[in-house]
């Protein structure tokens, strides 16, 4: 995982909308759409619940993005 692809995930966990997170990170909605479903396979689960709005985080999504958080704690 690439720190811009963190910020990608952070910012789509923040704003509960992969199209508003889009916008805030001035990228298209289908490529950050796309860069989070190729993450998702290469780590083997699901990060979002795309069937709710706003996006909320799967069980193993949830313990994911707290583990990204941890790192980036630790490192600051």
């Amino acid at each position: 995982m690439t720190f811009q692809q963190l910020q990608y995930l952070l910012s789509v966990q923040k704003n509960g909308s992969i199209s508003l997170a889009a916008k805030e990170l001035y990228i298209s909605q289908p490529a950050l759409s796309a860069m989070i479903t190729k993450l998702e396979k290469s780590i083997g689960f699901r990060i979002f619940d795309r069937n709710t709005s706003p996006l909320s985080l799967t069980p193993a999504g949830r313990v994911y993005i707290e583990y990204l958080q941890n790192i980036i704690a630790e490192e600051n």
